[in-house]
């Protein structure tokens, strides 16, 4: 038979253990975890690496050695910029890219591009066409 304190001190471990389980179960059940981004190498505070090379690039049509933006979106219009722009709806680039929604909403959003075909910065933007200036800034700036 263990001692008082030891059997106190393994009832307070299994205690933490099955409070732990139950807490991660209870997550894994809840709406929280559904709405959780099930492509967890895209998670990097909601950004991918800043020197990645473009995902599914080969489903793109993008210009060797030059600047580009990747926009990302159902029914909508890419805003004009000096620099090559490339729309789709393709699920597989904004999953790639991560601009899918936990929804499975494409969108919208946009990726930008460097002359060596790697993504310097991507993000969702609801106000696409309206953020002209501020994405020409971000272009620029590559």
């Amino acid at each position: 038979m263990l001692p008082e304190v030891e059997r106190s001190a393994v009832i307070a471990v299994t205690a933490v253990i099955v409070a732990v389980g139950a807490g991660l179960l209870l997550y894994v059940a809840s709406a929280a975890h559904g709405s959780h981004d099930p492509f967890h190498a895209l998670q990097q505070l909601d950004l991918l690496y800043l020197d990645e090379a473009v995902p599914a690039l080969d489903r793109l049509d993008l210009p060797p050695n030059e600047r580009a933006v990747i926009v990302v979106c159902q029914d909508c219009q890419a805003p004009p910029l000096r620099a090559e722009v490339v729309l789709t709806d393709d699920e597989d680039v904004a999953r790639a890219l991560g601009l899918q929604r936990a929804s499975g909403e494409i969108g919208p959003g946009y990726a930008l591009v460097d002359e060596r075909g790697r993504v310097r910065y991507r993000t969702f933007d609801p106000g696409l066409a309206d953020h002209e200036a501020e994405i020409r800034v971000l272009l620029e700036a590559l």
